[in-house]
């Protein structure tokens, strides 16, 4: 069940896919900044989070925004099919006394020692397989910034705070171009992270802050995949994960040699949702090496 040659998760390089993508305003967007109006009161209290770009200031996604709300979104998702038995670490304190049991141990037992959240996105003990890049701009299509105006509201009457307003500025509209990288990926990661960018495509994700006012929605477009395998073995018609034993039918597109990897590319959202990869077995399958995991390192921890 565990190759022998694989030491650590990123040891060897095997696959990587990668997932370009358009984001749409679909309505008003925030994700505050760092920096605060200060003293000049002409600001709103809110700003739009800005970075350096072609020499000039320009709102942005942080990839940190985006991995956040596809982590929470893809916990909503694993909770719900993964069997019973399977442990997933939810508490600070569990996190990190799985990080003082883990120190000293080999990748691949840290590995299949960590629950599936922590497998894709990582945690301090373990890297991740995903990673997400900040999504800027696309050239040619406006970016328009406004001001709103709110009234707070008191939390424990739920009326309005006395005369009490705050102005956050929002994107409006605008088309924001970004990218989702896996390294040494499962075959479900991969279908997961399709379903998930499908769910912030329909609406049932919402990006940024003040979703409960109705912000945060975007429409995930001009979607291309492209998959990299770097084993000297063809793959055949099929898609092949990290581990040997993980394949899957590749669907329409099918991969060419390159120099010094076999790459396949695909457009459009629907190509993850073709891909023959049931996510209930495969974490099914998972439980079954943690198990086979963490028995072997019990035995071995009593000298079996």
């Amino acid at each position: 069940m565990f190759p022998e040659e694989v030491k650590t998760v990123f040891k060897n390089l095997r696959n990587e896919a990668r997932v370009f993508f358009w984001l749409r305003a679909g309505g008003p967007i925030l994700i505050r900044g760092a920096d605060e109006p200060g003293l000049d009161p002409l600001l709103p209290d809110m700003r739009f989070v800005r970075a350096w770009r072609n020499g000039q200031e320009a709102p942005y996604i942080p990839g940190s925004s985006l991995k956040g709300v596809l982590r929470s979104r893809a916990e909503q998702i694993v909770r719900a099919l993964a069997p019973k038995e399977m442990i997933i670490q939810d508490l600070f304190d569990e996190q990190r006394e799985m990080e003082k049991e883990m120190r000293n141990r080999s990748g691949r037992e840290v590995y299949y020692a960590s629950d599936p959240l922590t497998q894709l996105f990582g945690q301090t003990y373990l890297a991740g397989r995903l990673s997400c890049s900040d999504a800027f701009p696309i050239e040619g299509e406006p970016v328009r910034l406004n001001v709103r105006t709110h009234v707070a509201i008191n939390r424990i009457t739920g009326a309005t705070q006395g005369k009490a307003l705050f102005t956050p500025e929002v994107v409006e509209e605008g088309v924001f171009g970004g990218d989702v990288t896996l390294t040494n990926f499962a075959l479900w990661q991969l279908k997961l992270v399709g379903l998930l960018l499908q769910d912030l495509d329909e609406g049932y994700v919402l990006l940024g802050g003040s979703t409960t006012r109705g912000y945060g929605r975007v429409k995930v477009e001009n979607v291309r995949v492209t998959v990299r395998d770097y084993r000297c073995a063809p793959p055949g018609p099929t898609i092949r994960g990290y581990e040997d034993d993980d394949v899957a039918d590749v669907g329409e597109c099918r991969f060419d040699r390159k120099e010094y990897c076999w790459e396949c590319s695909a457009r459009g959202i629907e190509w993850f949702g073709n891909l023959k990869i049931d996510i209930v077995a495969e974490l099914e399958r998972l439980l079954r090496k943690q198990t086979e995991a963490r028995c072997k390192r019990e035995k071995v921890s009593h000298g079996g």
